[in-house]
Order: structure tokens, then C-alpha cells, then sequence
């Protein structure tokens, strides 16, 4: 790709060859050439040190966890306003910033999540059976006394919205033997005034075990059990003063008029419901360790 063709012979000893460069002498010269060769070497240890800081950071233990205050009020607020009802369900309170309402408000969010689910229905009954299925979940929330329908608009007190309205989609896992279409609840979505539900609770604390050492723990064992607690976050009632914070829109005909709907259990895609879900678990094995010790 560097020669072309054309050589001329210029004398005995010296000829002309053509390149993609020009025109390159050769031949035979009178005196010695001392040939200059010049080199440019890199020796990167990047990847190798890539691999042993990850190789060191997997097996490093995980550091001994610090309470902040937000961890220590998260913890305190729980247990001064978490009840049980008489049917044996926890009822819990969501963890509002102190900040809220005063400098840290919510706005509209009504008319947003009408316009999400109205967008959300048209996807949905174009493909058929996955309407019915989606219209199902919701349906089977009320059926179980998960949801419940309250009057239309927001909820305003002295000019500050008390109210959240959740938008919804569908996430649809085609695979899936049972269940295709699992409804999923969008708290980040920003109201009126730029903050989300989400934007006004505290997350605090991690309760959740530490993925490595559950996995030594497991190792320690000849036999092991795992179970699953079937709507784990479902089977924790919110507190009726806090159940506007989780309104939706729904309606399962699009002839008919949207209805108003508030959610009454812990709900997934509050950021807070990972928190409240592990606390209450940890609650109720407190509160009934007398009682199966060996539990």
C-alpha cells in the first residue's frame, strides 16, 4: 500500500522508486551508515491494579456502621409512632422531614399523574391482554382492602398541599410464567413546587444485611432455610393521616371517568418503604422472640 508502481534507474548503483510518499533513492554508498534506531515503550500496571483493588475491596470487611442523627431520629420516630391493629398489623407512620411543610413543600401533582396514566392506558390497550392484567393488580388492591377510593383533588391546609399523587406505569416481563405486568409507582416524581414525595421522607436508616456476610453466615450452616413473606410491604398498613401522601389515578374502561384512589399500605418506590418493610420485620421478631425462642 506504501510502493506504487514506477522505478527508474538514475546510475549503476542508484535507482528512483515511487511511493505514496514521493520518490525514494536507493543504492550503494561510499562510506558507512550508522543506523539510529529510536524506541518508545509504556508499562502500565493500570488493569493489574484495577483487579487487586477490586479483588481487596470484595473482601474487606464492611465498615462498622456510624448512627447519624437523621439514622437515630428515623429510629426514634418509629417506635414512638408505630402501632399494631387489632387484626395484628403493623401500622406505621412515614418519616417526614421536619422541614416539611414550612421549607420544604409539596405542589400539584393531580393533573401530572392524570396525564401519565392516560398516556400509560393508550400503550397499554394497544397490546391487548396486558390492559386486563395491569387492571387486575390494581383491582386485586381493592379486593384486599389495600386501596381505597377517596374524594377527587388535592388535599390543601392553610395553603400547603398534604396530598401526593403517585403516577404509575407498567413494567411488563414477557417471560414470566404467572404474573407479566407488575405495576410500579413513581414517588420522585417532582410536584408543582420541584419536590417529589420522596424529596420530603427520610431514607435512613440501612437495615439491610450486609450481602457478604449473609453469604459467610449461610456457609456456617450444614442446612439452611429461606422462605418469602408474600407482599412483605403490603402486609404493613400506613397510617390513615399519611395514606393521602399515596394517592393514585385509575379507572379500567376508558369510557368511564377517572376515579381518585389512595394506596393504605407501604408502597414500593417510596423510599422509605425498604426502611419501614426491614424495621417491622425486626419488630415483630422482638416482640415474639418470648414466645418461639427458637425462631
Amino acid at each position: 500500500q506504501i510502493i506504487l508502481e514506477g522505478v527508474e534507474k538514475i546510475s549503476k548503483t542508484l535507482l528512483a522508486q515511487n511511493t505514496i510518499f514521493g520518490w525514494v533513492l536507493s543504492g550503494l554508498v561510499a562510506e558507512p551508515v550508522t543506523a539510529m534506531t529510536t524506541q518508545v515503550e509504556e508499562i502500565s500496571n493500570e488493569y493489574l491494579n484495577s483487579q487487586l483493588r477490586k479483588f481487596w475491596e470484595l473482601e474487606e470487611l464492611p465498615p462498622i456502621s456510624v448512627t447519624t442523627p437523621e439514622d437515630q431520629y428515623c429510629e426514634d420516630f418509629y417506635k414512638a409512632t408505630t402501632t399494631r391493629s387489632e387484626n395484628g398489623r403493623y401500622v406505621v407512620r412515614l418519616p417526614l422531614k421536619q422541614q416539611f411543610p414550612n421549607t420544604l413543600a409539596l405542589g400539584h401533582s393531580r393533573t401530572s399523574a392524570i396525564q401519565q396514566f392516560l398516556s400509560m392506558e393508550r400503550n397499554l390497550l394497544k397490546k391487548g391482554e396486558l390492559k386486563s392484567e395491569y387492571d387486575g393488580v390494581l383491582e386485586e388492591y381493592l379486593h384486599l382492602n389495600h386501596m381505597e377510593e377517596v374524594n377527587p383533588g388535592e388535599k390543601i391546609v392553610n395553603g400547603k398541599y398534604y396530598s401526593f399523587y403517585l403516577p404509575h406505569h407498567a413494567v411488563v416481563k414477557p417471560d414470566k410464567k404467572t404474573t407479566k405486568v407488575r405495576v410500579v409507582f413513581n414517588a420522585s416524581k417532582a410536584t408543582s413546587s420541584g419536590n417529589s414525595l420522596n424529596d420530603i421522607l427520610f431514607t435512613e436508616p440501612t437495615l439491610q444485611p450486609d450481602l457478604m456476610l449473609l453469604i459467610l453466615n449461610w456457609r456456617i450452616f450444614k442446612y439452611v432455610y429461606n422462605g418469602d413473606v408474600e407482599k412483605m410491604f403490603r402486609q404493613i398498613v400506613v397510617h390513615k393521616d399519611d395514606q393521602d401522601f399515596q394517592r393514585i389515578m385509575f379507572r379500567k374502561s376508558p369510557t368511564s371517568p377517572l376515579r381518585d384512589f389512595k394506596l393504605k399500605t407501604v408502597t414500593f418506590g417510596v423510599n422509605c418503604a425498604p426502611y419501614l418493610a426491614i424495621r417491622t420485620l425486626h419488630e415483630l421478631a422482638d416482640s415474639t422472640k418470648l414466645e418461639f425462642p427458637l425462631a
